[in-house]
């Protein structure tokens, strides 16, 4: 996983964090379009901050993630 990958999943995780922090109901929400992806290539989100971890999904450049209501407690 190279360093803009990284760079890329750290700040939506803080973003998510900050987003829901403290509220008890869906209000949050939040919006990222991915970015200087190399062509060719995506960006993964895994299951845990790992780059050995299972990959959940991945996504070109162009394509815009939403994220609302609050993280499973856990």
């Amino acid at each position: 996983m190279n360093i803009f990958s990284r760079t890329a999943a750290a700040l939506a995780v803080a973003a998510m964090t900050l987003a829901n922090g403290g509220q008890s109901h869906a209000t949050a929400f939040a919006a990222w379009q991915v970015a200087n992806v190399p062509f060719g290539d995506t960006l993964n989100v895994r299951k845990y901050p790992s780059g050995t971890s299972q990959k959940q999904a991945a996504y070109p450049n162009g394509t815009v993630l939403q994220m609302t209501g609050n993280a499973p407690a856990g």
